[in-house]
């Protein structure tokens, strides 16, 4: 039988994955989607292109505005591949199974696979991040001001670096709060039978 955790960080959790979905699905994922989705006025993700045209034009992040066909090969830029790969194929499923194990289970606590779960996403989560953060320090100056690459750290990178971070911490201890309690339980066991 699983023991589940019933941690109050798990409203936090929560509300990330919450925040999440939606950032993932319409604002990240909107190049993948047919144009015919968000380009004309009256297509139903059209206000999702004008928040992400709005800004581009306002911070000019060559993050959001890589693809493949801009890639150029030979380029630093290869990992945002990668990265939009993993965000798709393993992020995306993860916050969806997490909102929806936080917010509907009749069992509001997590198990230790969750744990384990939810500790893999937010390493990946995090790393991911700062290596966005550490390719802000790249860019170019006489394109992105100082002020356009702090507020690209400290508002827009920086959370999506530091919550997963609390994250992996909290899961972290929770995997090794169940690892000493299966530890205890086995020396009680071993030492009921030298008795």
């Amino acid at each position: 039988m699983a023991v589940y955790n019933e941690s109050r960080l798990n409203y936090l959790w929560l509300a990330w994955f919450g925040l999440s979905i939606p950032i993932i699905l319409l604002i990240d994922a909107l190049p993948h989607y047919p144009s015919s989705w968000s380009s004309s006025p009256s297509s139903p993700l059209h206000i999702f292109h004008l928040i992400r045209q709005d800004y581009i034009s306002q911070y000019n992040d060559p993050i959001v505005q890589w693809s493949p066909s801009t890639a150029v090969l030979g380029s630093h830029d290869s990992w945002i591949g990668l990265f939009m790969y993993l965000e798709f194929g393993f992020s995306l499923p993860v916050v969806l199974y997490g909102f929806f194990k936080l917010a509907l289970s009749k069992r509001r606590g997590t198990t230790g696979g969750d744990e384990l779960l939810f500790l893999v996403y937010a390493l990946e989560t995090a790393l991911t991040t700062l290596v966005c953060i550490y390719d802000v320090g790249y860019w170019d100056p006489e394109v992105h001001s100082v002020k356009v690459r702090r507020t690209m750290v400290l508002q827009f990178f920086g959370p999506w670096f530091l919550v997963p971070s609390i994250m992996a911490v909290d899961m972290a201890r929770r995997i090794l709060g169940r690892i000493k309690v299966a530890d205890e339980a086995m020396e009680e066991r071993e030492r009921r039978k030298a008795q």
